[in-house]
């Protein structure tokens, strides 16, 4: 069933948090397709406002990591999530209730700071519940359950595209707080989680292979955020009609469910992590690339597939390269510092686009489609660094 291999017997523990990841993006895709949308319509601001928005969210995104690597390690998976998913339903009530800038950007900030905690919280967790033979199959299971998640709100989102999606997703939120309560392991797996001093975290920052990683891991964001806002402001002015957004992330969700366990087989499982992220990365160029020109409903469905391949081969790629680089007494730090890089990309992202979409708009001219198309070649021939040999190596 969705590509499990047949010798891979995974712990109750991974198969609650591949669930708890499913419920979440439910209430996250609720609002991401159509985000820059309501922040438009709804609360009337112009693109550049709306780019400092999202944009604060990846930023704050950064905080939430380093949270949640002190948490942790500290308190325990189980209770670090709760407080993420916490933090996450107070934002979304709060993003309900503005209609001004500065409480929209405080209100994406505290959004994107739980997010920041869930994330790396539960990769550290699946991490330490999967062995190493494990671990790519359970991170593409992590995609799958997040797709299924998404194509669930995607069909909402077809019919209820209104800033009443805030209050829904915050009363997801609230019951994922109780299963989480209820059900996820204490700890850190069969074990109690390790005690880091914080002066520990410094040795992750002398760790060559991982703060290069990191680093275009950060670049590889600014392409990867741009599908949940680009394409919704592309999508309003090409069809008239927002809802039509929510097919297409339907579409490319069911996909994934189908096709990123074949993809994680018969490819990630079998080549070098760095040729798998050259392949993700040339994707994700092209097809924001070709959104640009796209006119109607069908060109844009197509090359948000193209987007979602490259995503397929990205993704669980990244999740593992960390465990794999990571020193496994330090997990959930790494993961943290993982997801800091991650914001950092996803707020530079946001805000350069923002503000491209300012300057040429989202249909006059060609100039903010192919900075990301350019962009995505730079980061492959970094890619091809001789410090990323050992990562080839692992």
């Amino acid at each position: 069933m969705f590509g499990i291999p047949p010798h891979i017997n995974f712990k109750k523990e991974i198969w609650v948090l591949l669930s708890s990841i499913l419920i979440i993006h439910i209430a996250a895709y609720l609002i991401v397709p159509i985000f820059p949308i309501l922040l438009k319509t709804e609360k009337k601001l112009n693109p550049s406002e709306v780019g400092l928005v999202i944009g604060a969210g990846s930023l704050f995104i950064q905080l939430g990591s380093i949270i949640a690597g002190i948490l942790s390690d500290r308190i325990g998976n189980k209770f670090t999530v709760v407080i993420g998913n916490a933090i996450q339903f107070i934002a979304l009530f709060g993003l309900g209730l503005s209609t001004s800038v500065v409480p929209l950007t405080l209100f994406s900030g505290l959004n994107g700071m739980g997010t920041g905690i869930y994330i790396p919280t539960t990769k550290a967790a699946i991490s330490y519940l999967a062995s190493q033979e494990e671990a790519t199959t359970a991170f593409s299971l992590r995609a799958v359950a997040a797709n299924i998640g998404t194509s669930i709100a995607g069909i909402f989102v077809l019919f209820f595209a209104t800033n009443s999606n805030f209050y829904v997703a915050g009363g997801v939120y609230a019951g994922l707080i109780i299963i989480s309560w209820i059900f996820l392991p204490v700890g850190c797996g069969s074990q109690p989680c390790p005690a880091i001093p914080l002066k520990d975290y410094i040795n992750i920052f002398k760790d060559k292979v991982f703060i290069v990683f990191s680093l275009i891991s950060a670049l590889m964001w600014a392409i990867y955020t741009q599908l949940g806002l680009l394409l919704p402001l592309r999508g309003e002015v090409v069809l008239g009609n927002v809802n039509k957004i929510g097919v297409i992330w339907t579409v490319t969700s069911i996909i994934v469910i189908i096709i990123q366990p074949i993809i994680s087989r018969k490819f990630l499982e079998k080549h070098a992590p760095v040729l798998s992220l050259s392949v993700g990365t040339i994707l994700l160029g092209l097809a924001i690339t070709l959104i640009g020109w796209s006119t109607n409903f069908t060109f844009l469905m197509i090359f948000s597939i193209l987007f979602i391949f490259g995503q397929m081969f990205m993704m669980p790629t990244f999740d593992n390269v960390t465990k794999l680089i990571a020193d496994p007494s330090l997990l959930g730090a790494y993961f943290a510092v993982a997801n800091f890089a991650s914001g950092i990309g996803g707020a530079l992202g946001s805000f350069v686009s923002g503000r491209l979409v300012d300057l040429y708009g989202i249909v006059a001219s060609p100039i903010p489609w192919i900075t990301y198309g350019i962009l995505s070649i730079i980061i492959v021939a970094l890619l091809q660094l001789p410090i990323m040999q050992s990562i080839k190596k692992s």
